[in-house]
């Protein structure tokens, strides 16, 4: 290094040191060190981290698209951008990888003790940190970009609200905000390169100003450069892909960054006009998700492009956003119809995410495409194209080439502009276009007959004495009784918006009542199966729907039968009233072959507990099982019972969460043992624990319907005597200490002995034929439910309050258990839920409608919200 640098390394050593950001290191890591100038010309140190980012694993976590952020601006008017005081350094990292990042100095190495620039993760994992902060404050007021905070709000009230709640949340976490680098209350401000307000998106001045100012490139590389940047903002500028090929065309092939070039004038025009567009670049609005889509598409020779556009308040058409895309040479090879289809597809590819489930329609300049779905022989490259645009199910509309061009009515631009002259088309006609369905031939019925497509022509002429045409609206005659009334016909781009507003208004009200009231004021094609259809598939009433009469179960599986204490089913019994001696709860085991039932009254349901019930009172009286299954209570799950059971080499099997059926042994014996105590007490519920023993006997003479047997008899062989029989005594003869009077002994207990293994074979069998026939009874009632990997469904919610959803959702299935109807699920979000799941807390989901799909709200969320309403109220009143 230079004298000038290794004093800058010194006094930045010294800085950080201080601000105890670094120690000294021994590790026997170590990047190198280097200055970069600013621009300022100061010097920066950077650390050459690329020896260890090769062998570091990479997380995961993506960083957000900045476009797709800014489209979640739809209506905001106030803006607040905070930016953290040295983002990556707010982050400390793990003291095991403390020394992975030290780097080497002529003054002796370093570490740093927080997360340093440079590392392959530090973006990553900044952004997942600022994710886990904020969420649930992103896409409804915030969005983060690594260190850059936007708050953003519909009016001032909301937006001070907003602002003090993520203030609070950055104070909760400790992270400090850069104040000089704050903006607050804004009407208007710079985010991430862009100029941001409530009319919509600009490019940011500066860049602008940039871009303005760049010089004429000299090589390849500043090529490169300017085409990049200017692709930054491709989204404000009409078929850049096409307009920026000469510049491109330049970068082609292996070769130097430094390589001259040779700018031709196609180049020089190019240069200046993509410095034109974007310095004249239109106010792009956010989108609404709540209206219509029109896409606008054209090819040329060198490229393909589309806008997204929508109707604002004033009746206008506004771009939502530019897309283009240059051709290969291979794909200017193309037939015109093939590149046309090509800008369809790819405008549908790249705003999937605002036209999936929400009307839209496709307009192209040409006219074949019309007609694509009933193509005869189209060929192999079409065929392809067509199969993948049928998933996005578009309406494509032929407008000529003239009217084709995209309306810029917000440019600030010059010069002649291309709109579609709107004004010569009649209002029929401007009614009729909104949407083409295959429901929406009534519709032509608002057009002169000479006008009518031949496509519906037949169809309108047969039924033309069944709609009357009043201010251009349509209406269906309909016969009710021995007279005829009107029905008001219904687009269908307009049919989602009006079942959801209808269903909503009249409280959420059940197919019958909103199919009956509708019917009687509108009219459409399938109407009823339509209603019907989006109903099923209302968000709302999924999640509210009633759990208990669900009627999808997964098949009985019966437990296998083990030999006689294999297997022990245990599980608690309470929280019960605290006894006098302190128990407050009830551990109850039960052998599956026997029935045969242990409990202890314990004070706390520990793990330590359930250890020392196990060892006292069923390994001692009846050896060490086989298994035990529990359910996946904290207790049960302790790492105390897990180490005790580990060395007895036990298996522990677990019932899915919130699936008592699996452990309906143990449940059964619960029940008994409670309701024999409870008449035991005589009202002196702090003595219950003195009469568990007294109930367990009770529970172990009782004949079981099951095996037809006592669980006493299952055990001894015999039935027990009882107080005040009067049967005679067994009596056994006296012995003498002699080994053949013991092997006399012995031998005379074979018979009862073979007789015992006789008895426990019957009830084998016994329970066995029971569990066929219970499963056979339970299949044939319930309907079976296998899901799918992939299949999204809503869970069962557990433990909630008393006017919460039902079921909670959605999930997608990620995995499945072996053979087994359990299920690993994953939210929207890509967080795996820690538990697995019974099929019989599942429920599938109805999304897909006919006319829409409906929105669908996260019950958790929406509770936190109506608490925030809740306290805002409070503090205002």
């Amino acid at each position: 290094m230079s004298p000038l640098e290794l004093d800058e390394l010194r006094k930045q050593l010294k800085e950080l040191l201080d601000l105890r950001l670094i120690r000294p290191s021994t590790s026997p890591w170590g990047a190198p060190v280097l200055f970069v100038r600013k621009k300022s010309g100061e010097l920066r140190m950077c650390i050459d981290y690329l020896a260890i980012n090769q062998v570091t694993r990479r997380h995961g976590h993506p960083l957000p698209r900045i476009d797709e952020c800014l489209e979640r601006l739809s209506g905001a008017q106030y803006f607040t951008s905070l930016d953290l005081k040295s983002g990556y350094h707010q982050l400390r990292i793990r003291d095991q990888d403390v020394p992975k990042t030290a780097f080497n100095t002529r003054y002796g190495s370093y570490e740093w003790l927080v997360v340093p620039f440079g590392l392959r993760n530090s973006p990553a994992l900044f952004q997942s940190t600022m994710n886990r902060v904020l969420n649930d404050f992103l896409d409804d007021f915030v969005m983060v970009y690594l260190d850059d905070i936007l708050i953003y709000s519909k009016t001032k009230a909301d937006h001070e609200v907003h602002v003090r709640k993520v203030l609070q949340r950055l104070r909760d976490e400790e992270l400090i905000a850069n104040l000089r680098k704050c903006e607050f209350y804004k009407t208007e401000l710079e985010f991430l390169g862009f100029q941001v307000s409530g009319a919509g998106t600009l490019p940011s001045p500066s860049k602008v100003k940039a871009i303005q100012e760049w010089p004429v490139p000299t090589n390849v590389q500043e090529v490169r450069q300017f085409v990049g940047l200017g692709s930054h903002y491709r989204r404000f500028i009409q078929d850049f892909a096409a307009l920026a090929s000469p510049l491109t065309d330049l970068t082609k092939g292996t070769v130097t960054k430094k390589r001259a070039i040779v700018w031709s004038e196609e180049c020089q025009r190019a240069f200046d006009e993509i410095k034109a567009r974007i310095s004249q670049a239109p106010i792009l609005s956010p989108p609404n998700p709540h209206k219509p889509y029109i896409i606008e598409t054209d090819a040329c020779d060198y490229g393909v492009g589309a806008v997204l556009l929508q109707e604002g308040p004033d009746g206008v058409k506004h771009p939502i956003a530019f897309e283009s895309k240059k051709l290969s040479d291979e794909e200017r090879s193309y037939p015109a119809q093939e590149r046309e289809m090509l800008a369809i597809l790819h405008a549908l590819r790249a705003w999937r995410c605002f036209i999936e489930g929400r009307p839209y329609t496709v307009f192209s300049d040409h006219n074949p495409l019309k007609y694509f779905r009933t193509q005869v022989k189209p060929t192999p490259r079409l065929t392809r194209w067509m199969a993948e645009i049928e998933l996005y199910d578009p309406t494509i509309l032929y407008k000529p080439g003239k009217e084709n061009c995209v309306p810029d009515l917000l440019s600030r631009r010059d010069g002649p502009e291309c709109v579609t002259n709107e004004s010569s088309m009649e209002p029929q006609y401007l009614y009729a276009v909104k949407s083409v369905q295959e429901s929406d031939w009534p519709q032509f019925y608002a057009m002169p007959e000479d006008k009518w497509p031949t496509t519906y022509k037949d169809l309108l002429i047969k039924h033309k004495d069944k709609f009357v045409v009043r201010d251009n609206q349509v209406f269906r005659m309909v016969r009710v009784g021995d007279k005829e009334e009107e029905r008001r016909y219904v687009l269908f781009a307009r049919r989602a918006d009006l079942v959801r507003d209808f269903h909503y208004s009249v409280g959420h009200a059940g197919k019958t009542t909103v199919v009956d009231l509708m019917v009687k004021r509108w009219w459409w094609p399938n109407m009823r199966t339509d209603i019907q259809e989006w109903l099923a598939s209302c968000a709302e009433c999924q999640l509210a729907a009633n759990a208990d009469r669900k009627t999808h179960h997964a098949p009985m599986a019966p437990l296998d039968v083990p030999p006689p204490f294999s297997r022990w089913h245990l599980d608690f019994v309470g929280e019960l009233p605290t006894a006098k001696n302190g128990n407050r709860w009830l551990l109850v085991a039960v052998d599956y072959a026997t029935n045969w039932c242990c409990a202890r009254a314990v004070p706390v349901a520990s793990g330590e507990a359930i250890a020392n019930f196990i060892y006292e009172d069923l390994v001692l009286p009846f050896g060490c099982m086989n298994e035990i299954l529990t359910d996946r209570g904290s207790n049960f799950m302790s790492k105390v019972l897990a180490d005790y059971l580990g060395r007895l080499k036990v298996k522990h099997k677990l019932t899915s969460a919130f699936h008592p059926r699996i452990n309906a042994k143990a449940e059964r014996t619960n029940g008994i043992l409670k309701q024999m105590i409870r008449k035991y007490v005589h009202g002196e519920i702090h003595r219950w624990d003195e009469f568990v023993q007294p109930a367990l006997f009770s529970c172990r003479i009782r004949k079981h319907r099951t095996t037809g047997f006592s669980p006493f008899f299952l055990v001894y062989g015999q039935d027990p005597q009882l107080p005040g029989d009067h049967l005679r005594p067994f009596v056994l003869s006296p012995l003498d200490d002699s080994d053949a009077t013991l092997d006399q002994a012995a031998q005379g207990r074979v018979p009862a002995v073979r007789e015992l293994r006789k008895v426990r074979a019957i009830a084998e069998k016994r329970l066995k034929d029971n569990a066929a026939l219970d499963k056979a009874r339970w299949d044939s009632i319930m309907k079976p439910q296998v899901f799918a990997i992939g299949d999204h469904v809503l869970m069962r919610h557990e433990n909630k309050f008393s006017l919460e959803y039902n079921w909670k959702g959605p999930y997608r299935i990620i995995a499945r258990h072996l053979d087994t109807h359990i299920y690993q699920l994953q939210d929207m979000n890509g967080n795996t839920y820690a538990s697995w799941v019974h099929t019989d807390r599942l429920q599938p989901i109805h999304i897909k409608s006919t006319i829409n799909n409906p929105p669908w709200y996260d019950p958790t969320a929406s509770r936190a919200q109506a608490r925030q309403q809740v306290s805002l109220n409070a503090q205002s009143s």
